[in-house]
Order: structure tokens, then C-alpha cells, then sequence
């Protein structure tokens, strides 16, 4: 008998430390307003960071000030990886993360790195802005995760202070930076330059020091966070186009009202067409930018990198092959 109540006092001990762990990161203040944070690593003069800080306008506006976004960047609250553990343990209300660390967390999600897989960003519209989307965002369900839209980062080139890229076998051997991401890892080696995985708040120093030659991200994330003054040659490959996700606690979503489930995400698709629009619009300034910084910026044969990985991307076909063929014909 004394065991069983021992272990009746444990079980309401924690429910109510659950209990009120929620009550305390859910509940208003004085002034009746629900503070959250939203992290992510790059700058705020990007468009993410800018679409961020309109997000958080639109929400406290339509909410009547109930919930104010305070929004942390240049990855304040740690590397993107930590940012969805720390959203799965309940220390973190929203974040936007690549869609390349989220393949450490479902599978499925390497498939959307695999190198050439879009065409243009009108063939990656139709894919994330429809059924496929859907799809990889209610795979976050499942994993303590609640996506609540997906943004872009673009399609990625690569930089590097070594030499200019004219052709596929100026890579070689390079030492480049990437996520922590199986198939970015994979390609890089698939192609005989040398990939060293690595949270993006390290890279800058890395490359400042020598340590790694480069890295490969979108243009205006490469111009937004200053990669030309360690990085003299840009290289046009458009290998892989990158999304990034917009993650919320799952436990928030929960104690929303339908009324401000449906303000979140109404909201949340003007942000998705908005940041798009905005990214493209400052990716062509960014690159006339690098330019005036010195940045040489090279045009190599983009069908020459397209055949040679042709074998890595059959690679995959056998375990993905139909996602393959809906985002090939979608």
C-alpha cells in the first residue's frame, strides 16, 4: 500500500510540474500579452529574417496584441538543430530551419537535396506550395513538430577563396562547408571536393581562418552574412534548391483557439507567398552586390554537373523513386 501511494504522489508531482510548465510559457502577462521567441541562424536583412519581423507585425495586429513575437537571429539561441530540439522539449515556441537538418529527424526529407532535382523556381512553387508540401510538413507530426509553413532559401552556388569554378573539375578537392546533412555530404564527395559538416554560426571563422576553402548557400544568404569578404569566387551552380520550414511547438499549437489556429495560418500563407516574392526581388541585388565587392563571379556549364551526378541522384531512386517522379512532374 505505501508503494502505491508513493507512486500515486510521483505521478501527480509530475503532472502538475507539467501542468505548470505549460501554464507558466503560455500565460499571459500583466498586460494580457503572450510572449514567444522565433529563432533562426542567418541575418535579419535577409528575406527570412525580414518576412520574420513581418509575420510577427501581422500576428500581434490581428491578435489584438494577445501574442508578441520576439524574434532572435544570426543563430542567438544556438545552431538549427538545436533550435528543433529545443521546439521537441518545449523551450522554444517557433523557429525556421532548413529543410536539410530536418532529414536527421524524418528520413524522407533527404530526397529534397538531391542535386538538379528543380528545374526553375516556378517547377519548386508548384511542389512546396502544394501536395508535396503537405506532405513533408505533416511528416513533422510525427516527430514532435508542428510546421506551420515553408519559406525559401533558393537554390544554392558555391563560394570559396582557392580558385575561380569554370568547370566540374575545379571542385576537386575543395574543402566546403555544408549542414549536417547525409546527401549534401554524399554529393560534395560524389563529385571529389572534400564536404566538412558544420553548424553555419562556425563557418564564417572557419573560412576566415583557412580552415575549410568555402561553402555553398543561396546568394543573399551569402551576401547577408558577409561571406564575400572571406570568399573571393562565386560560382553560379544552382545545385540544390533549399526551403526552409517554419516550425512551432507543437504544445502551443494546442492551447491556440481555433479563432487564433486560423489567424496563425491565414497569416502564415500571405508569408509564404510574400517571403518568396521578397527573396527573389533581393537575390538579384545581393549579386550585383558581391560584385562591387570584389566578388568574381563565374557561369560554369551547369549541364556538365547535371550528367556527372546523374548516377548519384539514381542512387536514390530504388528507395524514394515515387517522390522522385511526383516532384519531377508535379
Amino acid at each position: 500500500m505505501k508503494n502505491i501511494i508513493i507512486s500515486l504522489a510521483l505521478v501527480f508531482l509530475l503532472s502538475f510540474l507539467m501542468i505548470s510548465k505549460d501554464s507558466k510559457v503560455y500565460s499571459a502577462s500583466k498586460h494580457g500579452v503572450i510572449n514567444l521567441r522565433m529563432s533562426q541562424v542567418s541575418s535579419e536583412m535577409g528575406a527570412i529574417g525580414k518576412t520574420m519581423e513581418k509575420f510577427s507585425q501581422l500576428i500581434s495586429e490581428r491578435t489584438h496584441g494577445r501574442y508578441k513575437i520576439n524574434l532572435f537571429h544570426n543563430g542567438q539561441l544556438g545552431g538549427e538543430r538545436d533550435a528543433i530540439e529545443n521546439i521537441q522539449m518545449g523551450t522554444l515556441d517557433l523557429t525556421v530551419v532548413n529543410q536539410a537538418v530536418l532529414a536527421n529527424f524524418v528520413k524522407e526529407f533527404s530526397v529534397l537535396d538531391i542535386p538538379y532535382l528543380f528545374s526553375g523556381y516556378e517547377h519548386a512553387d508548384r511542389i512546396f506550395l502544394g501536395d508535396v508540401g503537405q506532405h513533408f510538413m505533416s511528416q513533422l507530426d510525427h516527430v514532435g513538430l508542428k510546421a506551420i509553413g515553408i519559406w525559401e532559401s533558393g537554390f544554392r552556388n558555391l563560394t570559396n577563396s582557392v580558385r575561380p569554378i569554370n568547370q566540374l573539375s575545379d571542385v576537386k578537392k575543395l574543402r566546403i562547408r555544408t549542414m549536417e546533412n547525409q546527401t549534401h555530404q554524399k554529393f560534395w564527395r560524389y563529385i571529389d571536393a572534400d564536404p566538412v559538416p558544420m553548424a553555419w554560426s562556425e563557418a564564417y571563422t572557419a573560412m576566415q581562418q583557412g580552415a575549410i576553402d568555402g561553402q555553398e548557400n543561396p546568394i543573399l544568404v551569402i551576401d547577408t552574412n558577409n561571406v564575400g569578404q572571406v570568399n573571393k569566387y562565386l560560382a553560379i551552380t544552382e545545385h540544390a534548391y533549399s526551403t526552409v520550414f517554419v516550425i512551432m511547438n507543437p504544445a502551443l499549437w494546442h492551447v491556440l483557439s481555433d479563432e487564433d489556429k486560423k489567424i496563425f495560418t491565414d497569416t502564415m500563407s500571405e508569408m509564404n507567398i510574400y517571403e518568396r516574392q521578397l527573396n527573389r526581388s533581393l537575390e538579384i541585388k545581393s549579386l550585383e552586390n558581391l560584385k562591387q565587392q570584389g566578388v568574381v563571379v563565374t557561369h560554369p556549364d551547369k549541364q556538365e554537373f547535371i550528367d556527372n551526378s546523374k548516377g548519384f541522384r539514381d542512387s536514390y531512386r530504388e528507395e524514394y523513386g515515387s517522390m522522385l517522379d511526383k516532384i519531377k512532374h508535379g
